[in-house]
Order: structure tokens, then C-alpha cells, then sequence
């Protein structure tokens, strides 16, 4: 086992979807540890007196290190020089108490200390205890030679808003490199959980308590438990009394949870194997349904763009203490909330492309280009939704900022949301510019002959650009400069418009120009409507470096005129009215 802080590579899809429809919104990591060793620094530490920034009593002897995110207290871990931790974890559950005992033996290190990590909330400390044993004695954490550190708001919402608590790190000395360790965590599981209202919960380690810093370990899971059933997503649902060999991976545990009704499912789709669990009060044949009919589009969709005939375990696992859904970075899981609804399409179909790819390219590469098939599923599940996400992807796209430019972002693999909000939107309009086939040959072709299973490590843009320029046939130059290079958007508006009625008195003839203060050259759709809502003219029409030329020849009178109505360019929303007829860019 790993026992590492997570990596934020596509933590921007948890905001994307559940802050801006119909969830709430989340406060996302960003950045990936160092993974190296050193100490505070003296401005880190600091003794402070504010509400929020003081830890639970127990504690009140802890170096503050002030900070947000994992990023933060990686510095102060020695995640490279702990050794190997081989043994057992026990864990029990019994009339709400649960007790997780970690026994075994670290060798190998090289820091000569043994360091744990406790999760504790600023609401209620007692009801977690830890027992820590080195060599059979057991250590006083409150008293040197041990050093406490406390680091507060280290977590981000993924599961409900950001919350106050903190993470406890004690540092005990140990004389060798090799030593018994054991970590005894007792705590009452229901009155720990019931602490929370689930709408305003956050990601509560339930099951871990307290845990080893080791860089890799070796352990077994044994596990007795009394009344209820223990859901550890992607790997099994447990009941009374056994073992799973070489469990090693304890990000599981993070979101794991124990509850007494469940309702399992296993269905075999496109040659995946999927699992589904549910809440027993909150389970509906219809979310069943659903679920299964968004991953049959979804594998389709995935297998038509890649060629691959892949196979896989996915497990859609409904949480009774998530907000928002959110989408496993370590194991082949999605989280549902309580109520799984139309945004969780989005999660659903995200984990299976990661699945689908199956590590073919590099993250941030296979993020980029993950967004238009996903959508294309979307539409094909749910078109609602899927207009519902062009919306709230324009939205977010145009409020992210970065010194980056999507070309660099890929190229350097960076965590960075433009990948995800300009590049959804720059695989939008390049389909508009040369359709869904020369997309999906396209796609053939970088999975084929591009990707790591073609021994093939990076896909710089301008390999990216050359082949949609052979797929298609078109010289895309322009296209690549404007929406890979730079970090500019297009943002139209209408000069010049004239309304003239030709001579039978009932015909209008229409013109104007449509100008981009950005000089992007884009073909354009411009739709035309009537008094009645009806469209009465549509084109498309191209603005070359920021300048195009527009007219209508109609039967009625025009009332409104519709810039980029299908949006499959990201501009700015405009509306306003020009000698009487009403422009809205959309």
C-alpha cells in the first residue's frame, strides 16, 4: 500500500458538474506533493489564537502548520523513509463502535521514527481514541520526545463544503530502522457520523482513524462485523467474519461506510463487469435502469472514437453522506449521492472513459480529448442534460484564468481546468468546423498509432493538429493558433445591421457584419426568427480575422437575429437591440 496524498488531476470535474448544476459548490486540490522531506518552515508554525485556527484541546500543544491542502503537510512527512509496514489490520464493528488495529512490523527505514496520522473534526475530538505501540511500549503522545503537528482545513469538499478540521501527525523517535508498530484507533462510528447533516457533510475517514506513514506496505484484512455490512467501493461488500489478503490500498477505506440495508447489482456491459450498490431505502428500479443505460451508451460511444475492444470493473457506488457525486482517482469507482440524478451522467460516464482508455495516454491528453466523447454519450443518454452542460461549461470556461494556453497544459501534463472547460469547447467547435466522421477517424488514429499501446509516450498538439488536418482534408492552421496557442475567446457582436423591405412590400432583405473584437476567424451560424418564435433564416457564415459579412433574403419580418444559437463556440453571452430587432450571441 501507497498510503500517498491523492492526485488532483481531474478534481475540476467534481466542480465543473456538481457546483454549477444542481450541486453545490466544492473547493477543489490542485497540484500533485513533491513527495520530499523537510521541516516547517518558522513561518509555517505558528501558535494562533483564532478560533479557526486552533486545535481541539487535546492538541493545544500541536505545531499549527498553516494550510489548505495535502500539498502543505507532504513537506513534513517522511512518505520515502519509513520502510516497508507488513502485518494485519483488524477491524471490528459491533453496536456502533468500530476498532481498527494496525499490527506489524516496519523495516528498512531510513528516518528512524514512527510516523501516524489521525483525522480528527473540530466537533467532537473524543470520540476518536488512538493507542499507539512501538516495541511493545505504548508511547505518550502528549509528552517529548514525541512532536505533534497540526495542520487545519486540509480537505477540500468532495463530499459537501470544505470543512474545519485537521490532521494530526505525530512524530515518535525510534532508535532503529526497524520496529513493531501498532495503532489501536476505537471510536464510536454512528455518533461520529450522526455529528453531520449529509447536506452539509464532508469527506469523514470513518474508517481509518489513524494510519501508519509508511511508503508501502503489506497487510491482510481481517474484519468481524456485527449487524451491518461494510461497503468498500471496488473491491467487495463484507458481512460478519473473514479476510481479504493483501488489501493494500487504504484510500479504499477512505470512502468506505458501514450501513444495514443494501441493494446490489452486477450487469455485464460491453463486455464490462459493473457493480452497483445502493442504499436500501433510497433504491428505484428506475436509477437502476438509468445507470445501466447511460454506461451501454457510454461504452458504445467510447469504443466507436477509440477502436478498442476493452474490458474492465467499474463499481457505481451510492454514498449516504455525499452531496455531490464524485469520481475515484485511485480505483475503478464512482461515488452517487443519495439521490442520483441527471449530473450523475457525467460521473458515470467520466470513470468509464478513463476505464475505456485505459492508460492509452497521458492524463491531462486523454482528459482533453475524454470531453467530446463523453458529451456526445450525454447527448445520446440525456439530451437535457447535456444541454444543461454546454451551458455551465461556457460559464466556467470563461471564468477560469490561467497563464497557461491549452497547448502547454497538455504538453506538460499539467492538472490544469483548461483542459477541461476551453477543451471542451475547442473539440465542440472543431467538430462543427469538420463534422462528427472526421472526428471519430481521427480519434482511430491517435489511439492507434499514438498511444502508449503503440509505444508511443506524447502527442505534442502539432502531431494533434496534422491529423485532424489528414482525417478531414482541411488546413486547420488557423484553428490550432487561435484555440491551443493563445488564451483568448471570440466575442461577437452586430455593426451596421440593415432591415430594408424590397419592393413587394413583404420581403425583408437582412445584412449586417459580424465583428470579433478577438479576430478569431470561426464559421459561424446566425439564425434568423419572426414575431412567432419561428426561424425564418439561418446560415453559416465566416468571420476571417474578426470580420464577416452577413445577409438574409426573407418572407417576414425579422425580430430577433441569434448568433451561434447551437453554441458550439466559446464567447461571451451578449443581448441588445439594434433598430429594433433584438442580436443575442449566445
Amino acid at each position: 500500500m501507497s498510503f500517498r496524498p491523492l492526485l488532483a488531476v481531474v478534481i475540476v470535474l467534481l466542480v465543473l458538474v456538481s457546483g454549477c448544476i444542481g450541486g453545490k459548490t466544492t473547493t477543489p486540490s490542485k497540484g500533485t506533493p513533491s513527495g520530499t522531506s523537510q521541516s516547517a518552515t518558522a513561518s509555517q508554525v505558528q501558535n494562533s489564537t483564532t478560533l479557526n485556527s486552533v486545535p481541539p484541546w487535546e492538541y493545544k500543544n500541536a505545531k499549527v502548520i498553516k494550510g489548505a491542502t495535502l500539498r502543505d503537510v507532504n513537506p513534513n512527512l517522511h512518505w520515502k523513509e519509513m520502510g516497508v509496514y507488513t502485518g494485519g489490520v483488524y477491524l471490528t464493528y459491533s453496536n456502533g463502535i468500530v476498532t481498527v488495529n494496525f499490527t506489524g512490523v516496519v523495516r528498512n527505514g531510513k528516518a528512524k521514527a514512527a510516523e501516524v496520522l489521525e483525522e480528527v473534526p473540530n466537533e467532537k475530538p473524543s470520540v476518536i481514541n488512538i493507542t499507539v505501540i512501538v516495541n511493545g511500549k505504548v508511547v505518550d503522545l502528549t509528552s517529548p520526545p514525541v512532536e505533534v503537528y497540526a495542520y487545519p482545513k486540509i480537505y477540500s469538499g468532495h463530499f459537501g463544503y470544505p470543512h474545519s478540521g485537521w490532521l494530526i501527525l505525530y512524530r515518535i523517535p525510534v532508535n532503529e530502522s526497524s520496529f513493531n508498530l501498532t495503532l489501536i484507533s476505537r471510536f464510536n462510528y454512528r455518533e461520529y457520523t450522526s455529528l453531520y447533516n449529509p447536506e452539509w457533510s464532508f469527506d469523514v475517514p470513518v474508517l481509518l482513524g489513524a494510519v501508519p506513514v509508511v511508503q508501502d506496505s503489506s497487510l491482510n484484512l481481517n474484519y468481524e462485523l456485527s449487524g451491518e455490512k461494510l461497503v468498500i467501493p471496488a473491491y467487495s461488500i463484507l458481512s460478519g467474519t473473514g479476510t481479504l489478503e493483501s488489501f493494500n490500498d487504504w484510500e479504499g477505506l477512505r470512502y468506505a461506510y458501514i450501513y444495514p440495508n443494501l441493494v446490489a447489482k452486477n450487469v455485464s456491459v460491453g463486455g464490462f463487469n459493473v457493480t452497483m450498490v445502493f442504499l436500501g431505502n433510497w433504491y428505484s428500479d428506475d436509477t437502476y435502469k438509468k445507470l445501466v443505460n447511460v454506461t451501454r451508451i457510454g461504452l458504445h460511444t467510447f469504443a466507436e472514437y477509440t477502436g478498442y475492444d476493452t474490458k474492465g470493473s467499474v463499481w457505481y457506488v451510492q454514498h449516504p453522506y455525499l452531496v455531490n457525486s464524485y469520481v475515484s482517482l485511485t480505483k475503478n469507482a464512482v461515488y452517487l449521492k443519495r439521490y442520483p440524478d441527471s449530473a450523475s451522467v457525467f460521473y458515470v460516464l467520466y470513470k468509464d472513459w478513463l476505464l475505456w482508455s485505459n492508460g492509452s495516454l497521458s492524463p491531462s491528453l486523454a482528459n482533453f480529448l475524454g470531453m467530446w466523447p463523453i458529451f456526445v454519450s450525454m447527448r445520446g443518454s440525456n439530451p437535457q442534460y447535456a444541454e444543461e452542460f454546454v451551458k455551465s461549461m461556457g460559464s466556467y470556461a470563461l471564468s477560469y484564468k490561467s497563464n497557461l494556453t491549452l497547448a502547454q497544459a497538455i504538453s506538460r501534463n499539467e492538472s490544469e481546468n483548461i483542459v477541461f472547460g476551453r477543451g471542451f469547447f475547442v473539440l465542440r467547435s472543431l467538430s462543427a468546423v469538420i463534422g462528427n466522421e472526421s472526428m471519430v477517424k481521427a480519434y482511430r488514429v491517435i489511439f492507434g498509432k499514438y498511444s502508449r499501446r503503440a509505444g508511443v509516450n506524447s502527442l505534442d498538439t502539432g502531431t494533434l493538429q496534422r491529423i485532424f488536418e489528414n482525417v478531414s482534408g482541411q488546413k486547420l492552421g488557423w484553428f490550432f493558433d487561435e484555440w491551443f496557442k493563445t488564451n483568448l475567446v471570440p466575442s461577437y457582436n452586430v455593426q451596421d445591421l440593415k432591415d430594408l423591405k424590397l419592393e413587394n412590400g413583404s420581403t425583408h432583405r437582412l445584412t449586417f457584419r459580424l465583428v470579433d473584437s478577438s479576430n478569431f476567424t470561426m464559421p459561424v451560424e446566425v439564425a434568423v426568427y419572426d414575431s412567432s418564435g419561428t426561424v425564418i433564416g439561418k446560415k453559416t457564415a465566416w468571420v476571417r480575422n474578426g470580420l464577416g459579412e452577413v445577409s438574409f433574403v426573407l418572407d417576414k419580418r425579422p425580430v430577433r437575429i441569434v448568433v451561434d444559437p447551437g453554441d458550439p463556440i466559446l464567447n461571451p453571452r451578449v443581448q441588445t437591440t439594434v433598430s429594433g430587432i433584438l442580436i443575442f450571441v449566445n
